[in-house]
């Protein structure tokens, strides 16, 4: 069965080999909404409308976001890819076919041609299959349906009623409808389509008092309710059954009778001729060495071609950060499609974003229509009728308008025209989001080819060839802008004894802002226009806007959460979506993923000199250490929903932002908060850095350390790592002794997991030493018990029995109860002591516990741990069935360094069962993993095991 999806009804899927049930209400909700709008991107607001009504939750964002990840695993391996982030939303792929919706739609489009040809076998034929598919009404999960998009779709299965009984009649197939259609009949008592056919079947049928009493029931409801006669169509069936003509197959529905002619009336006075105008042609100069953007000049020649007469008129926007060539886009793009508008080009750059005085749609209109011939003294006076005339004009003729560099609606809206084959393009920093328009092109930086396109073009392509390298790094700093290529390309063509080498050297080691300057050009100029007008915005809003834009320039490289710009703003989450909606509507931040925010580089840039030059030093300082501050909280977090049993990270103690003030990520699951960490792991680092730079030792430990959970299953590729020893070399300088007993355990921990056991014990020893001075006992207990794990682990079993047991005796000191935590160094202690069944049922109860909570990552090492006692134990069976299960939790974790000691076990219970081929495949896969990732200890271990393989 191919795959299918199913909205006409209760909502169902099918992978194409079986089917996938959703049984979560939220998530039906969502994949309903997705599919009404398939292959589209669907914004995260209408999603959280669909899902939450108009009172969304304060955490909907990021809830939504939890769900999204929890309906790709509802959908299965086969369609999970299906549904990818696209933008500011999400899109769900559905091929051609897949979904009921787009078949029954295709049938009522071959249905409508069909009928218009008068071939109504296949009418009735494809209606027919059309409303095979309809389940039950209007789709069944319909809260996730805008209510104009539920009518829609209910007038359209109507619709296909109406065309399948005149097919039916007009095949002379008449017996059997009127039943149906009296149900009808009742239930669209004034849809006089249905009494109208209702009508003809009665009659053929023999009944034609039957028929009359019909339509005198139609007709007594429209008159009463609406003072209406029923329609033409209707009348004229009345009157055939009233004179009962011969009675034969019906033809199609009749048209509308022609309106009487109007009384005749004395025409008014026509205006004053004015003169035919010469046809204007006011664009500037396309740029010649223009490249690139073939997709988007596809766009503009699609959506520019001009429409029906008195259809509405084309309006095309065109928006995108300043720099990014929207005004060289829509030059070039309205100079190829010139031929298609024959009655003029007309243009203006509207000047809403630089120095001089922003264009006002009065003036504007008086010019356009002297323009278009009409003569200066009949322009009228009153902007609202200048509008109307500047309309009609357009109307009637094929008129290309281009609008550069609009400001806002305001500015553009009486620009605009109403119906006809003329059209606008339009350019705008700002997304015009209350502009009604055809469609909108968001331009974005040039990919690598055309910028290398570019800079070849104005700097000569010898020179790129020879040098690619620095003209890779050349484009990297121009971060894609076509202003910063040109800027450096002119600099080049103006020198031609400079190396591209010359000009890239120069870009790094100099404020790129500055040395992007050349002329008149400028990127600084561009950027400041953007940002100045949020500081002279009329809303307080777009002000308090302008103030985030700077104080995200204390942070421009990382992505940002509404939460975290939350916490530097010092504000709640809602103010702070308000505020990030505006600098994305002004393309002042970028949203490379639902959520997330981030600034073009070259904007950061610009962003961290606002900052630095007017921002206080202590406003600067509140701010950065609200937002690490907010980190240290969120990374705690993510630990939490990781590491559940975890000691929790001590709070911050004396001055500074309070973390329950915060608002902070929510996690679904342990893959959610795995996942978090990867993404925020740059920012994560960068924080525990700028912490010690500000003199918070305490907040760069807590962050550091509170990575444990994401450390215990990514060990191995050494984030972690370097993050702790940089966090302990600022608690070191401070000399905080807390952070360094709680860091110190953490590298314990770390080398433990890497068997690297001297450096693992050393760290421990340092642990338990700072923490028993500042007699921080949970913490001290823990030390303790990683030291017991980590002689163990090599096999220094006195030394573990002590600390073992010293760390149980503080345990019931503290009256803590033992859990799985506890119980993981209970079973390394007995197995390390060769008591097998004790170690057995330490680690099965750390499964059964871990398995509870739902840390998946903890009960594959429980299982891992457990699945190597049982091959000793010699019950091979049962080791492989756990050992594989922690084999498939590890692997979809990612998590190469515990992989790689599962492959290993799982080689070694093969070997014991005699099976080499299989013991061979996972020593070869572990070693493989093992040297790719700097593993050599666990490389050498299983090396060993294969070569008792050899022959």
């Amino acid at each position: 069965m191919p795959v299918a999806f199913g909205v006409l009804g209760p909502l169902t899927v099918h992978d194409g080999t079986e089917p996938r049930p959703i049984t979560s209400p939220t998530h039906r909700l969502l994949l309903t909404r997705l599919l009404l709008d398939p292959n589209r991107p669907v914004g995260v607001d209408a999603l959280i409308a669909a899902l939450w009504g108009e009172r969304p939750p304060r955490t909907a964002l990021a809830s939504l976001h939890n769900h999204v990840a929890r309906l790709r695993r509802a959908l299965g391996p086969r369609l999970e890819d299906r549904l990818a982030s696209a933008g500011a939303g999400y899109l769900l792929r559905v091929e051609a076919g897949e979904s009921d919706l787009d078949a029954f739609t295709g049938h009522l489009a071959r249905a409508r041609t069909a009928r218009g040809e008068q071939d109504w076998p296949t009418v009735g034929g494809t209606t027919s299959a059309a409303l095979a598919l309809w389940r039950g009404g209007p789709p069944a999960d319909s809260t996730a349906v805008d209510p104009a998009e539920a009518t829609r779709l209910a007038e359209l299965r109507l619709q296909a009623l109406e065309w399948r009984f005149d097919a039916e009649l007009a095949l002379g197939r008449h017996s059997g409808l009127a039943a149906e259609l009296t149900l009808l009949v009742a239930e669209f008592p004034l849809r006089e389509s249905f009494h109208r056919q209702l009508m003809l079947a009665l009659w053929h049928g023999g009944r034609r008092a039957d028929a009359l009493a019909v339509y005198r029931a139609l007709r007594t409801a429209l008159v009463e309710e609406f003072g209406l006669e029923p329609d033409t169509a209707v009348q004229q069936v009345h009157q055939r059954i009233l004179a009962d003509e011969p009675r034969h197959a019906e033809p199609a529905p009749p048209a509308p009778a022609p309106a009487p002619a109007p009384a005749p009336v004395v025409a008014p006075e026509p205006p004053p001729a004015w003169p035919l105008p010469r046809t204007p042609d006011q664009l500037p100069a396309a740029p010649g060495d223009f490249t690139g953007r073939q997709s988007e000049l596809d766009a503009l020649a699609l959506y520019l071609r001009p429409g029906e007469p008195g259809g509405p008129a084309r309006v095309v926007l065109v928006t995108g950060m300043g720099g990014v060539g929207k005004t060289s886009l829509v030059v070039h793009g309205a100079r190829a499609v010139r031929e298609d508008f024959p009655d003029g080009l007309l243009y203006a750059d509207l000047r809403g974003f630089g120095l001089s005085e922003a264009r006002v749609p009065h003036e504007l209109l008086g010019r356009f229509l002297t323009d278009l011939g009409v003569p200066g003294q009949a322009v009228p006076a009153d902007i609202d009728d200048r509008s109307a005339l500047y309309r009609s004009l357009l109307a009637e003729r094929r008129v290309l308008v281009v609008l550069d560099n609009a400001r806002d609606g305001r500015q553009l809206t009486p620009l605009l025209p109403g119906s006809g084959r003329s059209a606008v393009v339009a350019t705008s920093r700002h997304r015009l989001a209350g502009v009604t328009c055809s469609t909108r092109i968001p331009l974005e930086p040039l990919n690598a080819r055309e910028q290398r396109e570019l800079l070849a073009a104005i700097c000569g392509p010898e020179r790129v060839e020879a040098e690619p390298t620095a003209a890779a790094q050349v484009m990297a700093a121009c971060g894609g802008l076509p202003l910063a290529l040109r800027i450096a390309g002119s600099r080049l063509a103006h020198r031609p004894a400079w190396r591209l080498s010359e000009l890239a050297r120069r870009l790094g080691r100099t404020e790129r802002l500055e040395a992007l300057a050349v002329d008149h050009l400028a990127v600084r100029e561009a950027f400041s226009f953007s940002y100045a007008s949020l500081l002279t915005g009329g809303r307080p809003l777009e002000r308090t806007a302008a103030r985030a834009f700077r104080l995200l320039g204390l942070w421009p490289s990382h992505p940002h959460s509404a939460e975290s710009v939350a916490a530097l703003l010092g504000t709640g989450a809602g103010e702070a979506l308000d505020v990030l909606d505006v600098l994305v509507d002004a393309h002042l931040l970028d949203v490379p993923s639902p959520g997330r925010y981030r600034f073009h580089d070259l904007l950061g840039e610009f962003a961290a000199e606002r900052v630095r030059e007017e921002e206080s030093e202590q406003e600067r300082e509140e701010s950065l250490l609200r937002l690490l501050a907010w980190y240290a909280a969120a990374v705690s977090t993510a630990n939490a929903a990781i590491a559940p049993l975890s000691l929790p990270i001590p709070p911050v103690e004396g001055t500074g932002p309070r973390w329950d003030r915060f608002v902070l990520p929510e996690h679904a699951d342990e893959d959610a908060a795995l996942e978090w960490c990867g993404e925020e792991l740059a920012a994560i680092r960068e924080a525990v850095r700028r912490a010690g730079a500000l003199g918070r030792p305490d907040l760069a430990w807590r962050t550091a350390a509170a990575l444990f959970g994401y450390g215990l299953t990514y060990w191995w590729n050494g984030e972690w790592m370097r993050c702790l020893r940089e966090a302990l070399a600022i608690a070191e300088d401070a000399d905080d002794r807390r952070g360094q007993g709680w860091l110190h355990g953490r590298l314990g921990v770390a080398y433990g997991l890497a068997e690297e056991n001297h450096e693992a014990i050393a760290h421990m020893h340092r642990s338990y030493e700072y923490l028993n001075a500042v007699e921080d006992l949970p913490a001290l207990r823990i030390a303790m018990s990683n030291l017991g794990s980590a002689y163990n682990q090599a096999g220094a079993l006195e030394e573990a029995a002590e600390w073992g047991n010293r760390a149980l005796e503080l345990e019931r000191q503290l009256a803590q109860e033992l859990n799985a935590s506890n119980l993981a160094p209970l079973g390394d202690l007995r197995y390390y002591q060769g008591d097998f069944e004790g170690a057995e049922a330490a680690y099965r109860e750390a499964a059964v516990q871990w398995r509870e909570l739902g840390s998946r990552s903890q009960l594959s090492l429980a299982l891992s741990n457990l699945g190597d006692t049982l091959r000793v134990l010699g019950r091979t069976d049962e080791a492989l069935e756990v050992l594989r299960e922690s084999l498939a939790i590890r692997r979809s974790l990612g998590s190469a360094g515990n992989l790689v000691d599962t492959l290993h076990n799982l080689a070694r219970v093969h070997y014991d069962r005699g099976e080499y081929e299989p013991a061979r495949l996972h020593w070869s896969e572990s070693i493989e993993l093992a040297r790719r990732h700097g593993l050599d200890h666990f490389a050498r271990r299983s090396e060993q095991g294969l070569a008792q393989l050899a022959p």
